[in-house]
């Protein structure tokens, strides 16, 4: 495998969830607000309704309030 198709595999996906957060998934390094960072296998949900008490992360509050489309 050269290492064009390698970074293609491995790269993470980030899908927007209809109502919902947005979805990070795969193998990645992320760095929040506070200088928190997590890197890796993973998938994250971050808040995009602004109402999560959890920020950057979803605690579906998108739920009660309502997040467009």
């Amino acid at each position: 495998m050269d290492d064009n198709q390698e970074i293609r595999n491995n790269a993470p996906e980030v899908r927007i969830e209809p109502g919902g957060p947005i979805v990070l998934k795969g193998y990645f390094t992320f760095r929040d607000s506070s200088g928190n960072i997590i890197t890796g296998e993973q998938e994250i949900y971050l808040c995009r309704c602004g109402g999560s008490k959890n920020k950057p992360f979803c605690d579906d509050t998108h739920k009660i309030i309502g997040v467009p489309g």
